[in-house]
């Protein structure tokens, strides 16, 4: 279908911004947009290849070539072509259709035991399509070649390493020490996206094997016979007691009706239509018709509803927290569901409610992050239950602990955990200098931000770099569960007062942040953190992450400058769209990192780095301004001697 615009001449026909490469999973289905200015009337038209027509299942509706279920044959180059009278343009992208990649071994979690001494072998294999590449890493650092001990199947020193990569994807770890105990993790990484499965690796001292990886195949053939025999049991009983309790309120109904029809009321045709009405007035959340509660009054709200369903189906049942343990409330501001809180609670009394233990201990008082629920829209509700699936399924020593989900009444709290230093943005302004400060000022007028009467020492480039690596490792932690932040920020950052930071989610739209964020088509956005994706289309993924990781990494070295300072909101939005959004990484950045940075920055999302590589960089530059630092001080002690 041809998109056809009626205005005035806007100079040269041009593509804003010009369509790029895309990649669909199999079976899913996509769009690519193609839009134009200038012109008077141009019309948009997309075709396989130069001329062809597109396939069936693809096609292309207001400028957007749309994909309804991708298929292997929907592979192949398609031109964007927009006419206006005698002059035509023209944009070529390749759509390449994908299966991504799927760690099926180690499962997730799994725990491998040996003994010291002995040769173990961890085995990755992977589907996917194209064919994903298999990388191991040890607590998020990649195993290579380039390490002490670590070689590839068929190097130099393959047959004296003592960690051998495999070309098959295992890892053979030859004469096991106890310090080889530690997590390993399998990544499958293609152009189609990567998986990331890890286990545990537990070296016992010889003659310490649990005996359940000491018996042999007949002994663990002997355990999982008894444990098939226990299951079935349990079923049969199980059965059993559910065909009683059937019979016998099927017996306790008939008792009832007798009753009744003795009695001369006819209550069953009653509550049939009390049922009718109840359904015809129930409230309906998320597509599913919700009855009311008899004992919830009339209160129909969707927030109310939220309650209701979430008390119903127990899904988060095992997050509740009574909001009586918060103590010291102080309102921070009020982010996109409702105000957000910091508060008080003793992680004693929270322990005792998941393990029912009744001892008596020492108080724990801990900071945490309240995100109170009041809104009821529907997007709003759905991000709500979004982020705190996240990080109820990420853990992570970079990653804010969820602590739990007040939802005995409304409106509901998702609590965060919080650290004594508060935010990375407040933290970073605080390291300024007077003289940086006034610099800062002259240097972006109206969009300068005030320091607070807070003070900190200033960052040596080691802190900056390990703020960095720690930022990584968990953005490394989200894409490897398949999940997205889509607000990564220094503002959106917790650290500790040992220089720990963990990546978190305020989200002060409106409040001391509330100038970094932009009002677009009825959404509330982070505008100068975002890919031209996100903005434009409202594609989020690793990838759109991957660029926002970056944009705080500059934060971190600019001591929280905001992204183009100079520009208003709208400048900001229209470089975007055009392509023109250039980043400038500061002097005091370290030439590896401002390299992988500008990566980061690609305008084409499959130009960016995945995060494990990104890790892997990160970690490898902080470790070279370390040994820098330390041979530095080591010269100068001998020059004081």
């Amino acid at each position: 279908m041809a998109l056809i615009f009626l205005r005035r001449s806007d100079g040269a026909l041009r593509f804003e911004p010009e369509p790029y490469n895309r990649k669909l999973e199999l079976n899913n289905s996509g769009k690519v947009h193609c839009k134009v200015a200038g012109g008077v009337s141009p019309t948009v038209q997309w075709f396989l290849n130069e001329q062809d027509p597109l396939p069936e299942g693809v096609t292309s509706q207001n400028g957007t070539l749309m994909v309804t279920e991708a298929a292997r044959r929907h592979s192949g180059q398609y031109t964007c072509r927009a006419t206006d009278g005698d002059h035509s343009i023209t944009a070529k992208i390749t759509l390449d259709v994908v299966v991504s990649p799927r760690v099926i071994e180690p499962e997730s979690g799994q725990q491998k035991h040996v003994s010291v001494g002995q040769t173990v072998r961890l085995d990755c294999t992977a589907s996917g399509d194209p064919p994903p590449t298999i990388h191991w890493d040890r607590n998020l650092t990649v195993l290579n070649r380039q390490q002490l001990d670590v070689d590839e199947e068929g190097g130099a020193n393959a047959t004296f390493s003592r960690l051998l990569l495999l070309k098959n994807g295992s890892l053979l770890i030859r004469e096991a020490i106890e310090q080889d105990s530690d997590r390993y993790g399998c990544t499958a990484g293609s152009a189609a996206g990567l998986d990331r499965n890890e286990l545990v690796l537990i070296v016992h001292p010889e003659g310490e094997l649990p005996p359940s990886e000491s018996t042999g195949v007949a002994g663990k053939a002997v355990l999982v016979s008894i444990s098939v025999a226990g299951a079935y049991m349990l079923l049969v009983l199980a059965l059993m007691v559910y065909c009683r309790r059937r019979r016998l309120k099927r017996r306790q109904r008939g008792e009832k009706l007798e009753l009744e029809m003795q009695e001369g009321r006819e209550k069953l045709v009653e509550e049939g239509e009390e049922e009718k009405k109840t359904q015809n007035g129930g409230a309906v959340q998320n597509g599913r018709l919700l009855p009311l509660d008899r004992d919830s009054g009339a209160d129909n709200s969707e927030v109310s509803g939220i309650s209701r369903a979430s008390k119903k189906s127990g899904q988060y049942e095992h997050l509740t927290i009574p909001r009586t343990l918060l103590t010291e409330q102080i309102t921070l501001g009020r982010g996109e569901f409702g105000d957000v809180l910091m508060a008080k609670i003793d992680m004693t009394q929270v322990r005792k409610l998941r393990s029912k233990d009744e001892a008596e201990t020492e108080a724990q008082i801990k900071p945490v992050l309240v995100k109170v629920l009041t809104t009821k829209d529907e997007v709003q509700l759905a991000e709500f239950r979004r982020q705190l699936d996240l990080f109820s399924r990420v853990r992570h020593e970079n990653v804010a602990r969820l602590i739990g989900l007040c939802n005995e009444a409304d409106p509901h709290y998702m609590l965060l955990e919080h650290t004594d230093w508060g935010d990375l943005k407040s933290f970073l302004i605080a390291t300024r200098s007077e003289e940086e400060d006034a610099e800062y000022s002259a240097r972006v007028g109206p969009a300068y931000v005030p320091r607070s009467e807070r003070r900190a020492e200033q960052l040596q480039p080691q802190h900056r770099a390990l703020l960095a690596t720690h930022l990584a490792a968990a953005a490394a932690r989200l894409a490897a569960k398949r999940a997205t932040h889509r607000d990564i920020a220094a503002r959106n950052c917790v650290i500790t007062s040992q220089l720990h930071l963990k990546l978190s989610f305020p989200a002060l739209t409106r409040g001391p942040h509330s100038h970094e964020y932009f009002k677009l088509h009825d959404q509330v956005i982070p505008l100068r953190w975002l890919p031209s994706e996100a903005v434009l289309e409202g594609e989020y993924s690793t990838k759109s992450d991957v660029y926002m990781f970056a944009a705080s990494v500059w934060e971190i070295y600019t001591k929280a400058e905001l992204p183009f300072a100079k520009l208003n909101d709208n400048s900001v939005l229209e470089r975007l769209k055009t392509g023109k959004q250039e980043w400038v990484t500061p002097s005091t950045m370290p030439e590896r990192l401002a390299a992988l940075l500008k990566r980061c920055w690609s305008h084409s999302p499959t130009d960016r780095p995945q995060f494990t590589e990104i890790c892997e960089e990160v970690t490898n530059i902080l470790q070279e301004i370390t040994a820098e630092n330390a041979s530095q001080h080591s010269q100068t002690a001998e020059v004081e001697e």
